[in-house]
């Protein structure tokens, strides 16, 4: 997977943080549950697409659920089939990703570009 250069969330990541549907228009949906979503993105400034998941963790005893999102810049169909069969956890071999964690224990969540 590329670096995507020519998209605006390269140097301001931050802008993730936007409703999704102001920054992103929805391609294809391939997981839609209560606590996992896997989207298929595309910018609208610059077209790039994004595998997008949204994974969160029950945290059943104090009720703090940890929240996970990754953003994956993808070119192919080829790449984007790879990804919807990769476990939550086998997402983290890709990159670059735009990795967006809020752990139980964190008052805020980062948001870096992981390479």
């Amino acid at each position: 997977m590329k670096e995507p250069r020519q998209c605006v969330l390269w140097t301001k990541p931050e802008l993730v943080n936007e409703p999704k549907a102001t920054r992103f228009e929805r391609l294809e949906t391939y997981v839609d549950e209560s606590h996992h979503w896997r989207y298929l993105l595309k910018c609208r400034e610059c077209g790039q697409r994004y595998f997008f998941e949204f994974y969160e963790e029950i945290d059943w005893s104090g009720g703090n659920d940890p929240q996970y999102s990754t953003y994956i810049p993808v070119d192919s169909d080829s790449e984007i089939e790879t990804l919807k069969q990769t476990s939550p956890l086998g997402l983290l071999q890709f990159g670059p990703r735009l990795q967006k964690d809020w752990p139980r224990d964190a008052a805020s969540p980062t948001l870096r570009w992981v390479k």
